[in-house]
């Protein structure tokens, strides 16, 4: 009756550790697609701050040129 017990034992070890799989994947699954969102957005600021600068440096070359009223 000991091997049956210990046979027993073991699958429910298995069982046990395939849920706790099973839980890892899910959340390792929302995980990667908190990833991918955050991904998206920091896309999305990048461009803003990339037209930010943009703006800026044309703000700064257009300061030192002299005015048609100035020459």
């Amino acid at each position: 009756m000991s091997a049956l017990g210990d046979a027993l034992a073991a699958l429910k070890s298995v069982v046990l550790m395939q849920e706790r799989l099973d839980v890892m994947r899910s959340d390792l699954s929302r995980t990667a697609e908190d990833v991918r969102g955050l991904n998206l957005y920091i896309s999305a600021v990048d461009k803003r701050v990339i037209r930010i600068e943009t703006m800026i440096e044309m703000g700064g070359r257009a300061s030192n040129q002299p005015r048609i009223e100035e020459q």
